[in-house]
Parts: structure tokens; sequence; C-alpha cells
């Protein structure tokens, strides 16, 4: 179907169909797809495909850097956790010690007192046991002097030992009473 045109007095085809035209453009389409298939769009996907493949490599390398590092990180803190438990643990067992050694110390030094207090307790004791059977010697001699001087005669000693053990005695259970 060919429609013309009448201009100055030529003839101009305004809209004309060519059937061969037509396909032998649509054979040149379908050829030129598969060229282009060929050789555009198929290293464009493979190029397309190592793209996306080495992207996906970065992504599980970079989950599995994370999964490393979150347990890194939790290794980290157990250890940490351990070793503050650790440091607790020696404190306190120095401390305890400390106070078990002080209480010891305290203890040594009480049963030391005690002891001095009784040496010197026995010490007192002896020596006013001493200071007695002086004072009692001293006392017995004068006295057997003065007996004699008043007497006039010579007592026998043992006999004012006596009187004066009994003096004594008796001195002693009245400072007692």
């Amino acid at each position: 179907m060919t429609h013309l045109l009448f201009a100055e007095g030529k003839f101009l085809e305004v809209i004309s169909v060519n059937f061969w035209q037509m396909i032998i453009s649509i054979l040149n389409l379908v050829i030129l797809y598969f060229i282009l298939k060929k050789f555009l769009f198929k290293p464009v996907k493979r190029t397309l495909e190592k793209r996306r493949q080495q992207v996906d490599d970065l992504y599980g390398s970079a989950e599995t850097a994370k999964a490393e590092a979150e347990s890194a990180k939790e290794e980290y803190t157990a250890k940490l956790d351990r070793a503050d438990e650790s440091a607790r643990k020696i404190v306190s067992d120095a401390t305890r010690r400390a106070n078990e050694r002080a209480e010891e110390i305290v203890d040594e030094a009480k049963s030391e007192a005690d002891r001095l207090r009784r040496r010197a307790d026995e010490e007192i004791a002896q020596e006013k046991k001493k200071a007695l059977n002086e004072i009692k010697n001293d006392i017995s001699d004068i006295s057997v002097e003065i007996a004699e001087k008043v007497v006039g005669r010579e007592i026998r000693e043992e006999d004012h030992r006596e009187m004066i053990d009994a003096f004594i005695r008796d001195l002693e259970d009245g400072d007692r009473v």
C-alpha cells in the first residue's frame, strides 16, 4: 500500500511498506542481538557475576572477621573477669592471712604479757618473802639484844625465835583481817 502525493509535478511516496526490507531489518536485529549477546552480554554478565562473587566474598570474610572479633572479645572479657576474680581472691587471701597473723601477734603479746606478769608476781612474792625473813631475823636479833639487856641474862635463841615467829604470825593475821 503505497500512497502517493502529487507535489509540483512529482509524485512522492509518503508511506510505503516494504516487506523485504522489514524482514531484513528483523534479521539484522536478531543477528545483532546474538552478536551482542555473545560478545557483550555474556562478558558483561561474567564480569558482573565475578564482581558479585567478590562482594559476597568480602561480605563473607567481613562476617567471619566480625565473628572472630566477637569471639576474641568474649574471650578477653572472660580472661579479664577471671583476672579480676583472681585479683580479688589474692587480695582477700592476703587480707585474711594478715588478719590471722595480726591475731597471732596479739595472742603472742598477751601470752608474753601474762608470762611477764606472772614472773613479776613470783619475783615480788619472793622479794616480799625474803624481806619478811630479813625483817624477822633483824627483829629477832634486836629483840634478843633488848631482852638480854632487860633481863640481864642470856635467853636461848630458839625460845626467842619461837616468840618472834608467833608475834609475826599474829601481825600477819592482823594484816589479813
